[in-house]
């Protein structure tokens, strides 16, 4: 039996690809394998129902975003409840409060460390940080908290590129993403949409877009609001909805207001219920991700389960695998050219229903087998650091 510690520095309610991972991996590993915990700060006003997730104190870091500043090394109620876990293996997916503290704790019990590198952490710190100096320097402690790891891994092959640009120069392993949305084999497909046609408030009567992810202009989210524009100008009817919620938001909406779509493009909020999230994926018949920033995108994975291609930006990261019309859809990073891509598709449906079915077959991959995969790669882990110490003994 291994028992190992998912660290983030976010979980639910955030609708974040790093968040969902940490949850999934715990959740799966509890359900197949033997005892994990997710591990990150408390939101005030939400509350887990599962006993497996671990929650420590914190601090709001933007006005209105969602985010938090965790401060598990002086929660003495969780300090202490982490004492009780006689952890084989911890796992953190961000190098910052939570990835420091489950290095701490790694090295404080002897037991290894596994860190996996999700995000563009340059592309963050670049926004905040026009100087050179100071972020060449965040982005060497970045690099140094990887080397302390015992094992490094990324859920997109494409990313080791990023990866190794930063400096990193040591092994880097891929571990594929999963999802926990798909049609099962019983489930009636025109129900399903039907229900999400409710939750979204459209119809039949036009094409409905979707995008379900963090409200922020790093996603490159003008660029679909610039392309729907383009449609809305040349008379295409289409119903556009954004799930999710981010600091970027209140922009959004007033750019959306300033076009003149609000018929057109609406804003739901956060879906939280997983069963509620699926049958809004099933009610789109087209979803818009033209994201530069995102690594390895749940949300295009999750739309992919319920048969619905994405339109990705060529050479994106997250578009790495894509062959386009036959398991998702390529576009050049223009407003006039996504516009463009979207009008193609949708005038060939036989096309969309095939690049569709590809979408299931080549991104959709169960969280339940990831595990498997994972729950295997601690258990060599485990053994190699035991034998690395033994060596060290000798």
């Amino acid at each position: 039996m291994i028992i190992s510690g998912q660290f983030n520095d976010s979980l639910a309610p955030i609708m974040d690809g790093v968040a969902i991972t940490a949850q999934n991996y715990a959740y799966w590993l509890n359900k197949k394998y033997s005892p994990s915990f997710a591990i990150g700060p408390k939101v005030p006003g939400y509350s887990d129902s599962q006993d497996y997730i671990l929650r420590f104190a914190s601090l709001p870091i933007q006005k209105n975003g969602p985010y938090r500043l965790g401060l598990p090394r002086i929660d003495r109620t969780f300090n202490s409840r982490i004492e009780t876990i006689p952890f084989d293996i911890v796992h953190a997916h961000c190098p910052f409060v939570s990835g420091g503290y489950a290095l701490s704790l790694a090295r404080k019990r002897n037991i290894p460390i596994v860190a996996t590198f999700h995000s563009k952490y340059r592309d963050d710190f670049a926004r905040w940080l026009p100087l050179d100096t100071p972020l060449d320097q965040l982005i060497r402690l970045i690099v140094q908290f990887y080397n302390n790891a015992d094992a490094v891994w990324v859920p997109n092959e494409a990313i080791i590129e990023t990866l190794r640009s930063y400096g990193y120069k040591g092994p880097i392993d891929y571990v594929p993403n999963g999802s926990d949305i798909a049609l099962q084999e019983k489930e009636n497909m025109e129900e399903l949409i039907g229900s999400g046609r409710q939750l979204l408030g459209t119809d039949d009567s036009s094409p409905v877009f979707l995008y379900v992810g963090q409200h922020r202009w790093v996603k490159n989210i003008r660029r679909i609001i610039e392309a729907l524009k383009i449609l809305h100008d040349r008379g295409t009817e289409f119903q556009m909805r954004f799930v999710g919620n981010g600091s970027d938001l209140p922009e959004m909406q007033n750019l959306v207001r300033k076009l003149g779509l609000e018929s057109h493009i609406q804003f739901i909020g956060p879906v939280y219920d997983r069963k509620e999230l699926k049958a809004v994926y099933s009610a789109a018949d087209l979803f818009l991700f033209p994201s530069l920033y995102d690594n390895a995108s749940l949300a295009t994975r999750e739309a992919a389960g319920l048969f619905v291609p994405t339109v990705f930006i060529e050479g994106a990261t997250t578009a790495n695998g894509i062959i386009d019309n036959e398991n998702g859809f390529l576009s050049r990073d223009t407003s006039e050219a996504y516009a463009e891509r979207i009008s193609e598709i949708m005038a060939d449906k036989e096309r969309l229903r095939r690049t569709g079915a590809g979408a299931h077959r080549d991104l959709y991959r169960s969280w339940e087998s990831v595990a498997g995969i994972v729950y295997d790669k601690y258990s060599q882990l485990i053994e190699e650091y035991k034998f690395s110490k033994l060596k060290k003994i000798s």
